[in-house]
């Protein structure tokens, strides 16, 4: 066991290195910019946890339990939301938003052209179907379920003010990844030496280690955001292509256990 914990982490660093094929010759290109228009997207002060909501994001498979189609009071579509599910559903732009949405509730520059979908008040999504089950949209389901739970502004500003990484006790898929979290943090308690390993490996300034975690804030605002937001600051950077989420989820998982295991101070000597 002991053997597999060594291996699961040099592993997980052969993923980040594995990374660097997105990068350009001579490597990364406006760096400072680009990092200048992530702190303006996102600010400062909700890293680490914008980063770590973003691997737990990509670790988490959804069990399309429906929960938080039924429970969810609005959901917020945007115009490319709209244009999305409209051609997934052979539908018009104009048919679509008038027989699915409805005005948004707020107005003004905060909302811009968002509306929301025509969901009243202790009914279910639209889109909701129990016998598939859950989302009948679910591949081009709103940016605003794409990011649940993790990515959303509320999760965000509670792990900011509780100065933690919140769970999600509803949420059948999160209990089983911090499950799956805790287990490898048990393992870890069992051998000091790759304890200490994953800890240095973090706390480092290894050029994989800071390409992971520029890549993972990258991805972390194409789920917050949308494709269309953080696709321009890949290419100002130069990458060939917006990493995947299977490039990610290997480093993710360790980067995770890092972040979440209250093992860690232990782990220093």
């Amino acid at each position: 066991m002991l053997f597999h914990l060594r291996e699961e982490i040099d592993s997980g660093v052969k993923a980040m290195q594995a990374l660097s094929k997105l990068v350009p010759e001579g490597g990364l290109k406006n760096l400072d910019l680009v990092k200048e228009e992530m702190d303006e997207l996102i600010s400062p002060e909700f890293e680490p946890y914008f980063s770590a909501n973003a691997a737990l994001h990509l670790l988490a498979v959804c069990e399309r339990c429906g929960r938080c189609c039924l429970e969810e009071k609005i959901i917020a579509v945007s115009i490319d939301d709209c244009r999305r599910i409209a051609r997934h559903q052979g539908l018009s732009l104009k048919k679509f938003m008038m027989d699915y949405t409805r005005p948004h509730e707020l107005k003004g520059d905060l909302v811009g052209s968002a509306r929301m979908l025509g969901k009243k008040e202790g009914e279910a999504c639209p889109f909701f179907d129990s016998g598939l089950p859950g989302c009948r949209i679910h591949s081009v389901k709103p940016q605003v379920c794409t990011a649940a739970l993790y990515l959303t502004k509320m999760n965000l500003l509670t792990c900011e003010e509780q100065q933690k990484v919140g769970t999600f006790p509803i949420c059948s898929a999160d209990e089983k990844l911090r499950a799956r979290i805790a287990d490898y943090a048990l393992r870890l308690n069992e051998d000091p030496a790759a304890k200490g390993e994953l800890v240095r490996l973090f706390d480092s300034t290894r050029p994989e280690v800071k390409l992971f975690r520029l890549l993972l804030r990258l991805k972390g605002m194409e789920i917050y955001f949308g494709r269309e937001r953080a696709a321009p600051l890949a290419w100002k950077l130069g990458l060939a292509r917006m990493p995947e989420a299977g490039e990610m989820v290997e480093a993710g998982f360790l980067y995770a256990v890092s972040m979440l295991g209250e093992w860690k101070d232990c782990g220093k000597s």
